[in-house]
């Protein structure tokens, strides 16, 4: 019956003093949800204020539709892992969603009140922006691609290799370019452009953009086969989990301060062989959360000695708080 709901974090660096209060509050307001942050008492002017005060890495149940799921799960995926290395994705992601936006309402109109003329001043922004979206990705999947391949073959005992990678008809029409060599933006704004100008009798028949970031996909080999359609649910669940210690240790030497690893009823779903690699692979000095309906002294006490600390378990039972016991 509230109007408002605040969650407060008091947040402690690892290497120096000193603590930050990070304050969220999800207001109701005419009907409409409004979500306000604040650091220290001062109002953040956006979201992407928020990001860089809590790193965090989370694997939750869902984060297995990355390979279940169709390739938008894919995409938000790294599209979140990218804006947490690199809080300059978020404006381009920003930028293009606009101008995709805008493009697709000119698609929409009758006829009589089409310019094509119109249409190729919105392709050579949507292709501007397009570029830098898929630029970053290219270079985000170049950097982690050897450190999840190598991490997968930790979590599955050396007996698969991984590989990724990145599908849009534009790196077909990309020109110039070395095999294994990112395209620059200019490369891909190009390829862009030629592939807007042949698919616009498509996109004014469809009314809506058909090429673009907001078309690519992901894609995962385990030893040369999709593992879409051939891995199975424990190799799949390996290879989720691969990409999120590899965010992990990412983040870790970017910032110099390990992230917070949050894993939802995960454990439940992992064999004991990858609960026991999974552990071993979290930093010494991470902040792990682990929730969970089935717990097990086997993981617990895999924490214990991966972390030298106590763990504190806390039982909780219809939404009330039982108890926090050290273990």
């Amino acid at each position: 019956g509230s109007q408002f709901a605040t969650v407060s974090v008091q947040l402690a660096n690892h290497y120096y003093d000193g603590r930050i209060q990070l304050d969220a509050t999800v207001r109701l307001d005419d009907g409409r949800l409004k979500t306000l942050f604040k650091a220290n008492a001062s109002t953040l002017r956006s979201r992407s204020d928020v990001l860089g005060y809590l790193p965090t890495v989370s694997f939750f149940l869902p984060d297995l539709l990355l390979l279940r799921g169709g390739p938008e799960d894919r995409r938000r995926w790294l599209d979140s892992a990218i804006v947490q290395y690199d809080k300059r994705h978020i404006v381009h992601l920003a930028e293009f969603q606009k101008i995709r936006l805008q493009k697709n309402r000119l698609l929409k109109d009758p006829p009589e009140m089409f310019s094509k003329d119109h249409l190729s001043a919105w392709n050579l922004q949507f292709a501007a922006a397009s570029a830098k979206v898929i630029a970053s990705r290219l270079t985000y999947l170049a950097m982690i691609e050897d450190l999840v391949a190598m991490t997968h073959t930790a979590l599955s005992d050396a007996k698969e290799r991984l590989n990724m990678r990145y599908q849009s008809l534009v790196l077909d029409r990309v020109e110039g370019v070395a095999p294994g060599e990112i395209p620059g933006t200019a490369s891909l704004e190009a390829a862009l452009l030629q592939l807007l100008e042949e698919k616009m009798p498509e996109e004014l028949r469809r009314g809506t953009s058909v090429v673009g970031p907001h078309r690519d996909d992901i894609r995962f080999f385990l030893n040369d086969m999709e593992a879409e359609a051939y891995g199975s649910q424990g190799q799949q669940r390996s290879i989720v989990l691969a990409l999120k210690l590899t965010e992990l240790q990412c983040l870790n030497r970017k910032l110099q301060e390990p992230p917070v690893l949050l894993l939802d009823d995960v454990m439940a779903e992992l064999d004991p062989d990858r609960q026991r690699l999974l552990v071993e692979h979290i930093h010494p000095e991470s902040q792990v959360f682990i929730t969970t309906t089935h717990p097990t002294s086997t993981w617990q006490s895999l924490l214990e000695r991966q972390s030298g600390e106590g763990t504190a378990v806390f039982r909780v039972c219809q939404g009330e708080l039982n108890s926090a016991v050290e273990v």
